[in-house]
């Protein structure tokens, strides 16, 4: 104790008075709080990282399908190119060592730590693997100033096809077969590129048709899956060239999984020659297609043409990744 005397009083003071220390209770308020703050920010994380995922990473895969799908038609386009360069080189310089390079992109980009790439199926089907695709044209011909009637035939076949089964984005497939590019999707089918096949109405029908027949080593399908790009390296075997005059009709057969884009295509073409089809007795041309998917057949009869012109083409293919 110490006396402190204050106007003649003494009053007792404590000198070893203990300092104040903070509540249980006010400890306990303080760690609550810290908790409660700690669950609202990953709640807001959460929430914000919900929305990216559930918003965000499906429109930038989608974008990205989209974008290796049109990236995947150019090179079918570039690859139609390359094969039509060397046929029309080959037609002018009578040569048909000619090779050409092209890549084809597999799959699709994704987006780091949230998607991965969409995986993309190249197949690359050579002539007579199973009958499709396949292409022919029938026609009986003589010879100028001569009554004797011969029959020609000519089958080719083969083709390139690329299956991009997309998560976000349509689903497409790209078909490189008789020198066509043909895109497809679930809702529809369309030639992107058109095939050697051209016909004119002068004083007669005129057709000119090209074959295109695929080669693979050992005639054997080549596939790769993934995402990496393959290299397709191009080499034309051969190229003839025939002109006939037309003693019937002609008759095209096409047996593959994409008629309709064919049949529009051989429609619009005939209706810009001023060619019809026929009905009830008039008309220049018949079109049918019968079977089933991956086994359809399109037959395509052009009535009496006064010549008939067919090119034939083989191409081996040659793919590494």
């Amino acid at each position: 104790m110490q006396r402190v005397k204050i106007t003649g009083r003494v009053l007792l003071m404590r000198t070893d008075a203990h300092k104040l220390k903070p509540s249980k209770h006010s400890l306990d308020e303080n760690g609550v709080a810290s908790v409660v703050g700690t669950i609202l920010a990953l709640l807001v994380f959460l929430t914000i990282l919900g929305i990216f995922i559930n918003h965000y990473v499906p429109a930038m895969m989608a974008g990205n399908e989209h974008q290796h799908d049109e990236t995947v038609i150019s090179q079918m386009l570039q690859l139609k190119q390359d094969i039509d360069n060397m046929m029309l080189y080959s037609a002018s310089q009578h040569s048909n060592t000619l090779s050409d390079y092209s890549t084809i992109t597999l799959g699709s980009a994704g987006v780091p730590m949230f998607a991965a790439g969409t995986q993309g199926q190249l197949n690359i089907i050579p002539q007579y693997v199973n009958g499709l695709p396949s292409f022919g044209v029938y026609f009986a011909y003589h010879l100028p100033g001569s009554n004797t009637v011969y029959n020609a035939s000519y089958v080719a076949g083969g083709g390139v096809f690329m299956n991009m089964p997309n998560r976000y984005y349509v689903q497409q497939s790209v078909l490189y077969e008789n020198d066509a590019v043909i895109v497809a999707q679930q809702n529809g089918q369309f030639m992107a590129a058109n095939p050697g096949f051209a016909i004119t109405d002068q004083g007669g029908i005129h057709l000119s048709i090209l074959l295109v027949n695929i080669a693979t080593p050992n005639a054997q399908n080549i596939t790769y899956s993934g995402l990496n790009s393959v290299g397709i390296t191009s080499q034309l075997l051969g190229y003839t060239s025939s002109s006939y005059l037309s003693s019937s009709s002609a008759v095209v057969t096409i047996s593959t999984p994409y008629p309709q884009a064919w049949a529009s295509f051989f429609n619009s073409t005939m209706s810009q020659a001023g060619l019809k089809p026929l009905t009830a007795g008039t008309g220049n041309y018949t079109l049918s297609i019968s079977g089933s998917y991956l086994n359809y057949r399109l037959v395509l009869t052009i009535l009496n043409p006064v010549s008939i012109t067919v090119s034939s083409a083989v191409v081996s293919l040659v793919a590494e990744e």
